[in-house]
């Protein structure tokens, strides 16, 4: 295995981890995943939170088929139309892992996941982070940041895994990538509380994570309505 590849996917690992460490566990939780694929990490939401079940939006209708098949209730949506088919104050937490860059209108995504969560209930979500340091030093080096993408293939970087790689027609690329700091201020400025914000992945290791959260690969957010 590539050092590269090995470095990657434990930054994955790792925001992974972080990601369900911000759950709380709560039995009788209502629980929605947005853009929950095909349901193998929302088992893994469900398992940490100890809930007795666990709802899904998705678009694609061969994950939709795989998630349902994992107990997991489904519905079927496009993420970027609006509103979702989903109450008002419904929910008690709301999840999403690296969904975000791939959808069109982030802001009414938040403002959704916002609207749908019940007065105190928690969301946490995860995304790419446009300012970590790899994507900088690919800058730097004149190639494309990592967490940009293109139309028909995935990167235009031999720095990275997917150099010329085609997009699959059933995964939208990265189309909006936000910064750390920039996702904090969004999401306060709809009426979030943030709770928790943690960084994962970064070119100095766990130090780096610990001292400097807003150069990380990846983003992750606890925040309560």
């Amino acid at each position: 295995m590539k050092l590269r590849t090995k470095v990657y996917q434990n930054w994955v690992k790792s925001g992974n981890w972080n990601f369900l460490k911000l759950l709380e566990p709560n039995h009788d939780a209502k629980v929605v995943d947005l853009g929950c694929g095909d349901g193998e990490f929302s088992l893994k939401v469900k398992e940490r939170i100890g809930c007795n079940k666990i709802c899904g939006i998705d678009v694609h209708e061969p994950y939709i088929n795989k998630a349902k098949m994992k107990g997991i209730d489904v519905i079927k949506h496009d993420l970027n139309d609006f509103p979702y088919p989903l109450e008002d104050n419904s929910f008690d937490v709301v999840v999403s892992n690296q969904v975000i860059e791939h959808l069109l209108y982030p802001v009414k995504f938040l403002k959704e996941i916002y609207r749908i969560l019940k007065p105190g209930g928690y969301t946490v979500i995860s995304t790419e982070n446009l300012a970590s340091w790899d994507s900088i030093v690919s800058l730097i080096l004149g190639w494309m940041r990592f967490s940009m993408e293109l139309d028909e293939v995935h990167k235009v970087n031999p720095l990275s895994l997917h150099h010329m790689e085609p997009i699959k027609k059933r995964v939208a690329p990265h189309l909006r990538i936000l910064t750390y700091k920039t996702l904090l201020e969004i999401v306060k400025s709809i009426g979030f509380k943030v709770e928790s914000a943690l960084g994962s992945g970064h070119i100095f290791g766990r130090i780096g994570e610990i001292i400097d959260k807003r150069h990380c690969r990846f983003v992750i957010i606890r925040m309560r309505k």
